[in-house]
């Protein structure tokens, strides 16, 4: 048992020193297991023709003029909480855990979102999770990838007391995806709703 203890403690202390092609492995390693595991929990979660009828009505109605433009309140949240946590967890020796685990669960509830819509609609169901989810995501993903790879490599530095990078060092990293964060909120507030109202139009009211 403490031969185990010891090894384990000597892989944890020696992960400090893994490059950055390393880090970003295991992160879209853990990324991409979510996203696995969302299509396939999708497809285990059975037929729901509750679900359908309610969709089916929400995209019609939104295809004939209703609105689907989220509250700004909500687009931030939405799109910020989960770099957010990213950058928190850096700070704790725990986020050497916790921030795979995040981006696997980033994953697994973007592709469960977006499996559940193509089972149940098929192409139109791809066509309307491109469009909620597709816009947003190409700028929050890699935001959420730059501040989690960054407080990735924070937390494993305080596995072993290495010391961390100056904050002037990470502010030039961490700087830019503030701006992108605000960039995909007016997407999501402007873009989205648009084109989800146009996909909508387009096969759900004909």
């Amino acid at each position: 048992m403490q031969v185990a203890v010891r090894k384990m403690g000597n892989r944890i202390k020696s992960a400090p020193v893994w490059n950055e092609l390393t880090r970003l492995v295991i992160l879209g390693t853990c990324f991409m297991a979510g996203a696995l595991g969302g299509f396939l929990f999708s497809d285990w979660s059975g037929d729901t023709p509750e679900l359908f009828d309610h969709l089916y009505q929400y995209f019609q109605a939104t295809g004939i003029g209703g609105s689907v433009e989220p509250s700004l309140w909500s687009s931030i949240w939405d799109l910020t909480r989960w770099p957010l946590a990213a950058f928190l967890l850096g700070s704790t020796a725990l986020g050497a855990f916790g921030i795979p685990v995040l981006l696997g669960m980033r994953s697994f509830l973007l592709s469960y979102a977006a499996a559940m819509l193509v089972r149940l609609f098929g192409l139109p169901g791809m066509a309307v999770s491109l469009a909620a989810f597709g816009v947003t995501a190409l700028v929050s993903i890699p935001v959420l990838f730059v501040v989690a790879a960054d407080a990735f490599r924070q937390s494993l530095g305080r596995l072993s007391g290495e010391r961390s990078l100056a904050w002037s060092q990470r502010t030039q990293t961490l700087s830019p995806c503030a701006g992108l964060l605000v960039l995909a909120v007016a997407l999501q507030q402007t873009l989205m709703p648009a084109l989800l109202t146009a996909v909508c139009a387009r096969l759900f009211t004909t």
